[in-house]
C-alpha cells in the first residue's frame, strides 16, 4: 500500500472555498516555485528587474522603505 501523499490533490482539496485573494496569493506563489525550478540562475539581474516592473507604486514603496537603511541595520562582517 502506498501511504506517500498525493500533493497535487491535497493542494486542489486545501483551496477549496478560499477567497479570492488567498487565491491569488496561492497563484502568485506557483509561479514564483515555477520559475525558481526551471531558471538556471534564480537571481540573475534581467529577472529581477522583470519582477520589480511589475509591482505597482504601493508594492515600491513598500519595498523602498523596507530596504532603506538596510546597510545600517545589516552591515557586512
Amino acid at each position: 500500500m502506498n501511504t506517500a501523499p498525493n500533493f497535487e490533490q491535497l493542494i486542489v482539496e486545501g483551496i477549496k472555498g478560499l477567497p479570492q485573494q488567498c487565491l491569488s496569493e496561492v497563484a502568485d506563489f506557483v509561479l514564483f516555485l515555477r520559475r525558481r525550478a526551471v531558471e538556471q540562475q534564480p537571481y540573475d539581474v534581467d529577472s529581477i528587474r522583470r519582477e520589480l516592473s511589475l509591482l505597482d507604486a504601493r508594492e515600491l514603496q513598500h519595498l523602498e522603505d523596507e530596504f532603506a537603511d538596510f546597510e545600517q541595520r545589516y552591515p557586512k562582517e
